[in-house]
C-alpha cells in the first residue's frame, strides 16, 4: 500500500524555491500586486472613515452619521474583492501543484485560468456554503438542548452539551477537509473534475495527512514569528524616524491621511518589495506538500487512478 513520506512533502516547497526561484517570485508579485490592488481600492473608504474619526478627535464634535449607501457601497466592493482574493489564490495553489506534478509545463510561471482553477474555485465557494450552513444546523439543536438543560438548573449539563458538540463538529469538519484534501493536485493534474476519487485515494490516509497540516502549520507559525518580529523592528525604526522620535507618534498619526502616506512611502515600497519573496516562498512551502503527498499515493499509472 502507498504511503505518505511526511519528510519529503514537507520538503518539497523547499525545493520549488530552490529550483524556480524566478518562478516563486512571480507568485510573490502576483500575490502582492493584487494585496496592493485591494489596498488602493479600499484605500478612499478608510481614508474618510480615519478623517471622521480625527475630526472628532480635535474638534470633540461628532460628524453626521455615514452615508448608508457609501457603506452599502464599501460593503459590496469588499465582498467582490473577497471573491477576487479567493479565486486568485486558487489559482496561484493550482501553479504550485502544477510545478510539482507537471514540472515540464512550466510556462508563464505555471499559472493558467483553465478548467482545473475554475472547477476548484466552485468548489471552494460550495464548500464554504456548506461549511455554513451544516454549522447553523449543528447549532440549532445544541443550542435547544443546552437552553433546556438551563432552564432546568443544570448549568454543567449546558457547558458538557456545548464542548462536546463542539469538539465533534471540529473533529467531523477535519476529518471530511482531509479526505477531500487532494482533490485540488489530483484536478491539476489532468484538468478533470475528481471529488469523489480524491475520497477514495484518501481512505485511511487522514491521519498521515492531519500529521503534514500540523507540520505546516508550526512551520508556517515559526516563519510569522520571525518575520513579525523583523517587521515590528523596521516599523518602530521607520516610525520613530519618520516623526522624529517615537514620543510624536500623536502628533504625527494626527496628520492628514495624504500627508501621512507620503512621509512613510518610502517604508510602504520597501514593504512591498520585501513581501514579494516572502509571499511566493510561503505559497509554495504551503501548497508544495499537498501535491506531492498526492504523487505519493498515485500508482505509477496515473489514470488507473480514476479507473
Amino acid at each position: 500500500m502507498a504511503a505518505i513520506s511526511i519528510g519529503d512533502a514537507l520538503g518539497e516547497g523547499f525545493n520549488l524555491i530552490r529550483k524556480r526561484p524566478l518562478t516563486v517570485l512571480v507568485w510573490g508579485a502576483v500575490r502582492t500586486a493584487f494585496s496592493a490592488g485591494v489596498i488602493a481600492l479600499m484605500a478612499p473608504f478608510y481614508a474618510l472613515m480615519f478623517g471622521r474619526i480625527i475630526s472628532q478627535a480635535k474638534t470633540g464634535v461628532a460628524p453626521p452619521p455615514p452615508d448608508i449607501a457609501s457603506l452599502m457601497q464599501m460593503q459590496g466592493v469588499s465582498w467582490l474583492l473577497t471573491l477576487g482574493g479567493a479565486f486568485f489564490g486558487v489559482v496561484i495553489y493550482c501553479a504550485v501543484f502544477r510545478a510539482v506534478l507537471r514540472p515540464e509545463d512550466r510556462r508563464f510561471a505555471y499559472l493558467r485560468v483553465g478548467l482545473a482553477e475554475l472547477f476548484l474555485f466552485v468548489l471552494f465557494i460550495g464548500f464554504y456554503i456548506a461549511f455554513f450552513i451544516g454549522l447553523l444546523v449543528t447549532i440549532i439543536p445544541v443550542a435547544l438542548l443546552a437552553g433546556i438543560a438551563i432552564a432546568a438548573h443544570a448549568p454543567a449539563v449546558a457547558v458538557i452539551v456545548g464542548v462536546a458538540s463542539g469538539i465533534a463538529v471540529a473533529v467531523l469538519i477535519i476529518w471530511v477537509a482531509f479526505r477531500f484534501v487532494l482533490v485540488g493536485p489530483m484536478t491539476v493534474q489532468d484538468g478533470k473534475f475528481h471529488l469523489f476519487d480524491a475520497w477514495r485515494l484518501s481512505r485511511g490516509h487522514a491521519g498521515a495527512l492531519f500529521l503534514l497540516a500540523l507540520c505546516l502549520f508550526v512551520i508556517l507559525l515559526l516563519i510569522e514569528l520571525v518575520i513579525g518580529a523583523i517587521a515590528i523592528a523596521f516599523g518602530i525604526g521607520i516610525l520613530g524616524q519618520a516623526a522624529g522620535g517615537l514620543q510624536n507618534l500623536q502628533a504625527f498619526f494626527s496628520q492628514p491621511p495624504a500627508a501621512l502616506i507620503a512621509s512613510l512611502a518610502p517604508a510602504l515600497i520597501i514593504g512591498v518589495l520585501f513581501s514579494i519573496p516572502v509571499s511566493g516562498a510561503l505559497v509554495a512551502i504551503m501548497a508544495a506538500p499537498w501535491a506531492r503527498a498526492y504523487r505519493d499515493l498515485a500508482p505509477p499509472d496515473v489514470a488507473a487512478t480514476f479507473a
